[in-house]
């Protein structure tokens, strides 16, 4: 990541974004900086996040793609980084028009409509929602231009 991609001051995380990191998973690689760089931005997730998180984690376990000692590692990483659970319930006919709109599942809709109903930034390596993003208006971190292929 280039420093000229400064952490914007309210960020959605999707989580893609924190797995890819915590787990040394996929590609491209994000710059270690990446996440640090975050903490000093509010951090903001659906209420569907944790369950996410702990369902990747279970399955990079079962999967043998991570040993035991990273998904510990992996798992204190991601409560260290403390997000505000959105406190708002979920307005499903508003869920389905986003989801609908933008091309995305329901569940990744919930983090497009996080990020625009609470005008923040979006931490996401999701294809779907990096490409939605621009025509919603959502600023994405880091800046896909940044990001260096592995």
């Amino acid at each position: 990541m280039k420093p000229s991609d400064p952490a914007p001051d309210a960020v959605v995380l999707d989580a893609s974004f924190v797995l890819r990191y915590v787990l040394h998973t996929g590609a491209p690689r994000p710059a270690a900086a990446g996440l640090e760089a975050l903490r000093n931005s509010e951090l903001i997730v659906p209420p569907i996040w944790n369950a996410e998180v702990a369902n990747a984690l279970v399955q990079a376990g079962r999967r043998g793609a991570a040993p035991p000692e990273r998904i510990g590692q992996a798992l204190a990483a991601i409560l260290a980084l403390a997000p505000a659970v959105d406190g708002q319930p979920i307005d499903v006919p508003r869920n389905l028009e986003c989801a609908r709109a933008y091309g995305l599942s329901a569940y990744d809709s919930l983090y497009f409509e996080l990020a625009l109903r609470r005008r923040a930034a979006l931490a996401t390596f999701d294809a779907e929602m990096m490409q939605a993003a621009p025509r919603a208006g959502i600023r994405l971190y880091p800046d896909p231009s940044t990001l260096v292929p592995t």
